[in-house]
C-alpha cells in the first residue's frame, strides 16, 4: 500500500518546518507529502514554497478548521493517508511504514490512532481520548471510539466515503463524530503504540475560550447527529455537566453559556444530517467502551490533570 502524509497548518511556520523535516526522513512507502494551509499570514506558505518544493501545497484563503483535512485527503493519491497537525512530529524514520503495517493487521480498520507523546517524551495525557485508562492500556493495541485528527492515519477510500470531517464543527469532537460515522458504516478505529508521535503543543493560534465554546456546542451536535434519542440525551447531559465543571474552573463560564446557546440554535442543522447508529454499530460501540472508566473517575481525572 502506498502512503501519503497530509499536514494541516495555521500560523505556525516554524513548527510546520520541523514537522516537514521529520516527514522527509521517512523511509518506506511514502508517496507524497501534502500541506493544507488554512489562510496563514505568518509566512508559512512562502516557507513551504521556498524550502520544501517537493511538497504539494494547498493554500486556502481562509481558516476552515479541521475540515480542511478533507481537502488534503482528497488531494492525496495514496491508499493510506497519515494526517498530522503542524506541531506533531514523526519520531522515527519507520513511523509511516509501521502505520501501514497496522492496517495490514486490522483489515477492518478505517483509521489507526497513534500514541501521542508530549514535549517531554512521555505519554501526553491531555491527548488521550480513548475509552480506557491510559495507565493500563497505553502500551496495548485496541479498538477505540475516537479519531485523533492530527495524529492518525486513515484509509483514504473509507474516509472519503463517509464525507470526512463535518465542516460546521470546525474544532472539537470532530474526531468522535468521524469515528461514529465510520463505525456506522461497518469500519472500526484502532489505537496502536507502534507509531509514536510527539506533540509540541504549540500555544499559538489557540485561544482558551474557543475550546470551552466549541467543545460545548459540538458535544450536543455530535450526539444529535449520531446517537439514538435516549443515548443522545444521556450523552449531552454528561458532556455538558463535565464541560460546565471545566469551564467554571478555568473562568470560562461565559464561553460555556455561548456554546449551549449556539448548540440549541444549530440543532436543526445537526438533526438534518442525522444518521443514528445501527444496532450492529451500537453493539460494537458498547464493546469498545466496555473498559471505559466511570463518570466519577473521568471527572477526577479532569480535576487532577487539567485536560481541558
Amino acid at each position: 500500500m502506498r502512503a501519503a502524509i497530509v499536514v494541516l497548518n495555521y500560523q505556525r511556520c516554524e513548527a510546520l518546518r520541523r514537522t516537514l523535516e521529520a516527514a522527509r526522513r521517512q523511509r518506506g512507502p511514502v508517496h507524497e507529502v501534502v500541506v493544507v494551509d488554512n489562510g496563514s499570514t505568518d509566512g508559512s506558505v512562502e516557507m513551504v514554497r521556498r524550502d520544501f518544493p517537493d511538497v504539494q501545497l494547498i493554500a486556502l484563503d481562509r481558516n476552515e478548521g479541521t475540515a480542511a483535512r478533507n481537502v488534503g485527503v482528497a488531494a492525496a493519491r495514496a491508499d493510506i493517508v497519515v494526517t498530522l497537525d503542524n506541531d506533531v512530529l514523526l519520531t522515527t524514520a519507520e513511523d509511516v511504514a509501521r502505520a501501514v503495517d497496522a492496517f495490514a493487521r486490522y483489515p477492518r480498520a478505517a483509521v489507526v490512532d497513534f500514541m501521542v507523546l508530549g514535549p517531554d517524551g512521555r505519554l501526553s495525557r491531555r491527548d488521550w481520548c480513548h475509552p480506557r485508562d491510559p495507565d493500563r492500556w497505553a502500551e496495548a493495541e485496541f479498538p477505540t471510539s475516537c479519531v485523533l485528527e492530527g495524529a492518525s492515519a486513515c484509509r483514504r477510500a473509507a474516509f472519503l466515503a463517509v464525507g470526512g470531517y463535518w465542516p460546521p464543527l470546525f474544532l472539537g469532537h470532530e474526531g468522535v463524530d468521524l469515528a461514529l460515522r465510520l463505525i456506522n458504516a461497518g469500519w472500526e478505529v484502532r489505537y496502536t503504540p507502534a507509531v509514536r508521535v510527539q506533540h509540541l503543543i504549540a500555544p499559538t493560534a489557540r485561544p482558551a475560550e474557543r475550546i470551552y465554546y466549541t467543545f460545548t456546542r459540538n458535544a450536543v451536535w455530535v450526539a444529535l447527529r449520531n446517537l439514538p434519542a435516549g443515548a443522545a440525551l444521556g450523552a449531552v447531559a454528561q458532556d455538558l455537566a463535565l464541560m460546565a465543571l471545566c469551564a467554571a474552573r478555568a473562568g470560562q463560564l461565559g464561553a460555556f453559556v455561548r456554546g449551549v446557546r449556539d448548540a440549541v440554535a444549530g440543532a436543526p442543522a445537526a438533526l438534518a444530517t442525522r444518521r443514528p447508529l445501527s444496532r450492529a454499530a451500537r453493539a460494537h460501540l458498547r464493546a469498545v467502551r466496555a473498559h471505559r472508566p466511570g463518570l466519577l473517575a473521568r471527572v477526577r481525572r479532569h480535576l487532577r490533570e487539567r485536560l481541558i
